[in-house]
């Protein structure tokens, strides 16, 4: 693979595409004018830190960082089940 493409590089485009989801999501949450969060939120969060763990894992992070990246992650998915 080039230097420009890598897999961390590729897993922050991903990142980047879900973040513009959220705001998609909250842009049309609002424009319904429905109060709170939209439902699928958390579930959106719980694989961002899930991608965000693989990246710091990809890149050579502490493991305790990973850790505790993989613990939240596991904390919002059972907030996302609740």
């Amino acid at each position: 693979m080039s230097d420009w493409l890598s897999i961390p590089r590729l897993v922050d485009i991903i990142l980047l595409g879900m973040a513009l989801e959220v705001f998609w999501l909250l842009w049309l949450h609002r424009r319904g004018e429905k109060s709170g969060a939209p439902p699928m939120l958390l579930h959106l969060i719980s694989g961002a830190l899930l991608l965000l763990a693989m990246k710091l894992a990809l890149t050579g992070a502490p493991p305790m960082m990973v850790a505790a990246t993989l613990g939240t992650a596991g904390l919002a998915h059972a907030a996302d089940l609740r």
